[in-house]
């Protein structure tokens, strides 16, 4: 068993990490890696190709976020790049010494640069397809013939046009802007070249100690103290056949043999067989809710924050971060990064995602779809903070609650939106003294 809680442990397999990138070079893209183990990791969450459903782009952000956290680690510098060895900021946070907001993964999904396609399912599930290169796509149009730079693809209508990069197709762009679903993540064809470049393997032993040490409460990484292969692939929906095609899982693979040399007491046992994933509990811990038999009176005894001394036109969610800074919280607003959640605060080894709502009067919040999928993905992470009779020049009340898609009963509602075209409004606008 590998124990990941040993800080010394960490700190070498992070070296070993870097060498193993060395020693690959440029073949070796690191930040794609971390994408396919996150979508291995969320697999069963994910919608599929064939689903016709759609992630957010700021969810799935989110999702990687959530994963190489660090618990310990502010968050302007928590997320683990795995095989760089530094850490960058959450998604939405201005990381130290920058002056923009974080958007680490975003690139990497669409098609100017990343494993994006808007190819229809049934493209994507064909290995000629996901073979062939974006060069010779069908779907391309190019600006010069054989130039992948400056090409558009016939299938999407944004106007977005390829750098000149071309990666393989691991998720469906869906045409009409709701997000990405994910192709076949069992077809290890389509993943090995990136993981494993030239057949050579990451070693099993240092990837697992940077994955679990430190890692997020409230994921299943969390609650290991020691670790074996069984428990690694349970946890990222590996069979035995897919660890054996990415990883070298032998003792006598160097970087395995140096820490187990190293750090007494490290041992782990091989994975037999090229069966189905190893059947383990994984995913995120939840708390159960009592049926509505059970459901216990409702809980009004909100958080009282007195108004500002001055009326400089605070929002509903300031009132919501003065009282958690209150309560010893760390609190990043990211309500203009439109991630699904307002604030993303943290308390020691503890980060929530609070999303403030607020009205005149009585409230009755109303969620976003994106905002409903981060509630979803987050459970008892996600909090909603709710304010009735705001008025931001008195004392307000704010109520909490935790894992609102599952605490409470929701009901789906289609809005009624008109539009006016600039194109319209622009021929109607007068002035001033003509309203």
């Amino acid at each position: 068993m590998v124990d990941i809680r040993n800080p010394a442990l960490y700190g070498a397999a992070l070296r070993a990490l870097r060498q193993v990138r060395r020693e690959n070079g440029r073949e070796f893209i690191g930040r794609f890696i971390q994408i396919f183990l996150g979508m291995k990791f969320y697999q069963n969450q994910l919608p599929s190709m064939f689903s016709n459903q759609f992630v957010s782009t700021e969810v799935l952000q989110t999702l990687l976020d959530d994963l190489y956290a660090k618990a310990s680690r502010p968050l302007d510098d928590c997320v683990l790049m795995v095989f760089e060895g530094d850490y960058l900021a959450r998604t939405g946070v201005i990381g130290r010494g920058n002056t923009t907001a974080q958007n680490t993964w975003r690139n990497n999904f669409n098609l100017q640069k990343g494993v994006g396609c808007y190819a229809p399912p049934q493209d994507l599930a064909s290995d000629t397809f996901l073979d062939q290169s974006r060069r010779e796509c069908r779907y391309l149009r190019p600006v010069t013939d054989g130039v992948l730079a400056g090409a558009s693809c016939s299938l999407c209508a944004r106007g977005a046009r390829y750098r000149n990069e071309d990666h393989r197709k691991w998720l469906r762009i869906d045409p009409g802007g709701e997000g990405y679903a994910v192709v076949d993540m069992m077809n290890t064809r389509n993943f090995v070249t990136y993981v494993a470049p030239r057949n050579v393997r990451i070693p099993i032993l240092p990837l697992i100690v940077a994955l679990y040490h430190d890692a997020l409460p409230g994921l299943v990484l969390a609650t290991r103290g020691e670790v074996d292969l069984a428990d690694f692939a349970a946890d990222f929906n590996f069979s035995a056949s897919e660890l054996h095609t990415y990883f070298d899982e032998s003792p006598r693979n160097v970087h395995n043999e140096q820490l187990q040399r190293n750090f007494r007491g490290v041992t782990y046992t091989e994975l037999e067989g090229h069966g189905l994933p190893i059947a383990r509990t994984r995913g995120l811990i939840r708390t159960r809710i009592r049926g509505a038999r059970g459901m216990a009176e409702p809980v009004l005894t909100g958080t009282a924050v007195p108004p500002p001394a001055v009326n400089t036109g605070w929002q509903s969610e300031q009132y919501v971060a003065a009282a958690l800074r209150t309560a010893g919280w760390s609190v990043y607003d990211v309500s203009r990064q439109q991630l699904g959640y307002d604030l993303l605060v943290k308390r020691g080894r503890e980060t929530r995602y609070v999303d403030a709502k607020s009205s005149v009067g009585l409230c009755t919040p109303t969620l976003t779809a994106r905002e409903w999928q981060q509630a979803r993905s987050h459970g008892r992470s996600y909090v909603l903070a709710i304010v009735e009779h705001f008025n931001p020049t008195a004392a307000a009340t704010i109520y909490w609650v935790p894992d609102p898609a599952n605490s409470c009963r929701a009901r789906e509602a289609l809005q009624l939106q008109y539009c006016i075209p600039r194109s319209s409004w622009t021929f109607s606008a007068v002035a001033l003294a003509e309203i």
